[in-house]
């Protein structure tokens, strides 16, 4: 029962991100005016605006003007249930769960408006740091030195790779919202799942740029955007690093 109302509250949450993504992004209220098409401006009825059922309802299309509704608005919303129910399997309900919620709403948010404009709101890192501080002095699983010298690390490292690739390539190859982005997940990891969340980034990265190019979908000078791929190793690190790190060094022993 309570599983199933954590996964109806992340779709709902989900369908406001959303809304968070498309407008933050543009500058405009989250708050007004009401939910509407952004082709025709037809403002959604009830029935329009209900999570995932909406658009298998309307068949992916605006009711008025049948312009196509992109797909990504059913995934952030099956995305954010899914975060959600993972955060509560592993902390139930408690001030940490929401806590998570909080924080991993902002980075779904953050994630999805570098997708799609290349661009890390310093206003959404600021407010992340919120829950990640509240979540340290609740949780302590680590020493406070130990998130501190992860959010140091983390940015040093992604602030040297753009100074490199910058001598290399003679442009801009990490900017800084990834750097000050990086500090933020490092504050939250520490130091060492920290490392692992920028192994992950990186081989995700590196990965989805040769499928690319094996399909010819990239060209030399596109940019690929880094955050969302910070976001994937934060989440895995978070949740599954102790178990990563355990099971890599035990080839060691």
């Amino acid at each position: 029962m309570i599983i199933t109302l954590v996964i109806v509250l992340g779709l709902v949450i989900g369908s406001f991100l959303n809304v968070c993504i498309y407008r933050l992004q543009k500058n405009e209220s989250i708050s007004k005016p009401r939910s509407h098409c952004p082709n025709c401006k037809h403002q959604l009825k009830v029935w329009e605006n209900i999570p995932v059922i909406s658009y298998l309802l309307l068949r992916g299309k605006c009711s008025n003007c049948n312009i196509r509704i992109s797909l990504i608005y059913p995934l952030v919303e099956i995305l954010t249930a899914l975060v959600f129910s993972i955060i509560y399997y592993f902390f139930g309900i408690s001030i940490e769960t929401l806590l998570l919620i909080i924080f991993f709403s902002i980075i779904i948010i953050i994630t999805f408006i570098d997708i799609d404009v290349q661009l890390i709101p310093n206003n959404l890192l600021i407010i992340s740091i919120l829950p990640i501080i509240a979540f340290i002095l609740i949780n302590q699983s680590h020493s406070h030195l130990n998130h501190i010298n992860g959010a140091v690390l983390l940015a040093l490292l992604f602030l040297i790779i753009g100074y490199i690739g910058k001598l290399i390539y003679k442009v801009d190859s990490m900017g800084m919202g990834d750097v000050k982005y990086a500090g933020v997940i490092g504050l939250l990891l520490g130091w060492e799942k920290g490392i692992l969340a920028f192994v992950i980034a990186f081989f995700s990265a590196t990965a989805i740029i040769v499928i690319m190019s094996m399909y010819k979908k990239l060209s030399r000078k596109q940019r690929i955007p880094f955050g969302p791929f910070l976001s994937i190793g934060c989440f895995v690190a978070f949740f599954w690093g102790a178990d990563i790190l355990n099971w890599y060094l035990g080839f060691y022993r």
